[in-house]
């Protein structure tokens, strides 16, 4: 062997740190993928409900109801509404996402979730209107489109920021483990 060969030479492996960031890229980028699909086939679903004629419903009943997941416990706000379409009269059902008991104690944003829940749902006795988009096809089917309630409408926006912080997460963390050769 001349004293110029590299033949015998072991090529050294990469370290730990930049395998571990490169499987959190990867991570984070299938979530990057999912987010994306989810956030897509949301928005698809809300620009169509936004295209549904419109009318105005009246508040039956409003009222916090109690939800238990594996998370905790939990409230969200579960309306009853009627109104009327053509000659049709209809009742539907609106409810907004569930939000964390008040005895739990957890960082949240915004803060004050539950209280705003009841604010919401006071401010909003029989009677009240509330504008909503109900589906030509099928009139006994809402969205509510354009609303006040906390937790309720449209997802999409805060779909985008779950979205962005994937695709952000994955681009730090398969670049820092790029630029660490």
């Amino acid at each position: 062997m001349s004293a110029g060969s590299t033949a015998g030479r072991v090529k050294a492996a990469p370290p730990l740190w930049r395998g571990i960031l490169m499987l959190l890229g990867g991570f984070a980028g299938l979530c990057t993928l999912f987010a994306l699909i989810a956030t897509a086939l949301g928005a698809w679903q809300e620009h169509r409900e936004a295209q549904w004629p419109q009318t105005t419903a009246r508040v039956e009943k409003c009222r916090l109801r109690a939800a238990s997941s594996r998370r905790g416990s939990g409230y969200y706000i579960d309306c009853v509404l009627s109104y009327e379409v053509g000659e049709g009269k209809y009742r539907a059902r609106v409810h907004s996402a569930s939000v964390p008991a008040p005895d739990r104690v957890i960082w949240q944003y915004p803060p004050r979730q539950f209280e705003r829940l009841e604010e919401w749902v006071d401010a909003h006795p029989e009677g009240t209107p509330i504008v909503v988009h109900y589906d030509p096809a099928n009139p006994g089917k809402v969205a509510l489109v354009v609303t006040d309630m906390p937790g309720g409408g449209p997802r999409t926006p805060s779909n985008l920021r779950v979205l962005g912080v994937f695709a952000v997460a994955c681009a730090a963390l398969l670049g820092v483990a790029r630029i660490g050769r």
